[in-house]
């Protein structure tokens, strides 16, 4: 059960998603009986991926076998950690009352699986956290550990099943409606702020998207990364958003953003693989631009996120 390369996508997918029902300024359909809906959705989602998977890594780490379990004579062994509380009510009843409301979508059977899928495990981590938090593991020799892991393991490969479908569902909803928005947009403005605003979201993970796993296709990488550079060019040439002082930021974090596909293309390139401090530094950065060595996917993901961060901004 690999999770470590899924968390960054679906960071990835799940951030972006959410600008689509975030556009205040930009003429878009904010109307739609349906937006509030998707971004309680969202709001699950988003919330809640990241902890898990930080929190299963961790807890399989120090398991020598993660599929026979603990032998209860691990000199470490570690939690899987909580979500924060504030977290963990966006998907409890906030999204039971959107799954309730109408209009119906396509994303509320993927959605209700994922609820369920997300409290079942839930229920389980708070369990375990409670059982390392107290290291009871000391006085009943390890046998909590190697009883309560079966059914939480299993717990987590329903939720990463119910994530996978979700994420899926998500995307395809994200990509239409930000299709007819663009189309929209085009109709009514020409290719204004809102346009490219969208364009540099979207296709900035398009971008990302083409950066992920160890082998991705680096003549597609090239490619969708000329393109993109293309599109900000025209943007700026243009003199799109001169004028509006929370573009600029946009526009740094958008330039940050293909400095760091340009380096992770680079050291693809290169074939130098990463040594076993740099996966470590990847490891502890759990997302920081800041920390996270340069060519390392997590980077790319860490720069566009911030570019989704500092586009909400200006809503």
């Amino acid at each position: 059960m690999n999770s470590s390369a899924r968390v960054l996508s679906l960071l990835v997918l799940g951030t972006a998603a959410a600008l689509s029902g975030c556009n205040g300024s930009t003429g878009l359909s904010v109307a739609d009986p349906g937006l509030q809906k998707i971004n309680a959705y969202i709001e699950c989602y988003n919330g809640v991926e990241q902890p898990i998977h930080e929190g299963f890594q961790t807890y399989t780490a120090w398991i020598r076998d993660p599929e026979a379990g603990p032998t209860g004579k691990e000199a470490q062994p570690r939690s899987p950690g909580k979500v924060l509380s504030h977290r963990v009510e966006y998907c409890g009843q906030a999204l039971t009352d959107a799954l309730a409301s109408t209009p119906a979508t396509p994303l509320d059977e993927p959605m209700r699986q994922y609820q369920k899928a997300f409290q079942s495990l839930y229920a389980l981590i708070e369990g375990a956290d409670g059982y390392f938090t107290r290291e009871e593991y000391r006085r009943d020799s390890g046998e909590g550990m190697r009883t309560q892991h079966a059914p939480l393991m299993q717990a987590y490969a329903d939720f990463f099943k119910a994530s996978e479908v979700l994420d899926a569902a998500l995307e395809k909803n994200e990509q239409e409606r930000r299709t007819a928005q663009l189309k929209q947009i085009e109709a009514e403005e020409g290719r204004s702020l809102a346009y490219y605003h969208l364009r540099m979201i979207g296709d900035g993970k398009q971008l990302v998207m083409a950066l992920q796993g160890d082998e991705p296709e680096l003549a597609e990488a090239r490619r969708q990364l000329a393109a993109y550079q293309a599109m900000l060019a025209e943007m700026q040439s243009a003199g799109v958003g001169k004028n509006n002082p929370m573009w600029a930021h946009v526009q740094r974090s958008a330039d940050v953003l293909v400095r760091d596909a340009g380096r992770r293309i680079d050291r693809l390139a290169s074939g130098k693989p990463f040594t076993a401090r740099e996966l470590q530094d990847d490891l502890e950065a759990k997302g920081s631009m800041l920390t996270a060595p340069d060519g390392a996917q997590s980077k790319v993901v860490a720069a566009y996120n911030d570019l989704v961060t500092t586009s909400n901004r200006m809503n």
